[in-house]
């Protein structure tokens, strides 16, 4: 793997990481209580699945404004 390859993946999983925190810290400071309950009962999955809902509507938005 040459520099510039490892380099590359290294950008993508940085922004990819920033956007999903993004859309955690949106979702606990919007639905705190949503959040906290399905964290408490360990339901991880519906955490995953909110983040990724959060995130598709911004990708919505973003692709309906260009």
């Amino acid at each position: 793997m040459s520099s510039k390859v490892a380099l590359q993946l290294n950008a993508v999983i940085g922004l990819a990481s920033a956007v999903a925190a993004s859309a955690m810290m949106t979702l606990v400071l919007t639905r705190p209580e949503a959040m906290a309950s399905a964290v408490a009962q360990r339901e991880y999955g519906a955490v995953a699945m909110a983040v990724a809902r959060q995130v598709a509507d911004w990708l919505t938005v973003l692709f309906r404004y260009l």
